[in-house]
């Protein structure tokens, strides 16, 4: 049985999950407007799914990704060492968007971030510089 090939297509499963997750909350917090009614409804809906979904998927990104890398020992390739920045700066907005949401669920009206406004925007950028790293290998 080939393990790389499975883990590689649980790998790219997991992105999807992630990224999907990411630009749904990319786009929630653009148009939620803090203090409005429907505010603290939405953040805690978004809760709901961001943690045991998108959450979740993200743990898998990171422990697949990491397993296929040392499968093909890749750690010493610049190509990789770039993803990795991407994919760590990616976790990082998500931890921010989680953020946010547990914000808005206890202070409707603080507003929200520009970089957070603008997270769905930088996933799909950082997604297709991930994928022109995986794909064109190019250092």
């Amino acid at each position: 049985m080939d393990y790389y090939t499975w883990l590689k297509a649980a790998h790219v499963f997991a992105v999807f999950v992630f990224v999907g997750g990411m630009i749904l909350n990319g786009f929630l917090l653009l148009n939620l407007q803090p203090g409005s009614p429907d505010a603290t409804r939405i953040a805690a809906a978004a809760k709901r799914w961001n943690g045991p979904v998108t959450g979740v998927a993200l743990i898998f990104v990171w422990i697949f990704g990491l397993t296929l890398a040392y499968m093909g020992n890749w750690f010493h390739d610049g190509w990789l060492m770039a993803k990795m920045l991407l994919v760590l700066i990616l976790s990082a907005v998500h931890g921010m968007q989680s953020g946010a949401f547990r914000r808005l669920q206890t202070m409707p009206e603080r507003p929200i971030s520009a970089l957070l406004r603008q997270s769905a925007v930088i996933t799909i950028i950082f997604l297709a510089l991930i994928a022109i790293l995986v794909i064109v290998k190019p250092f």
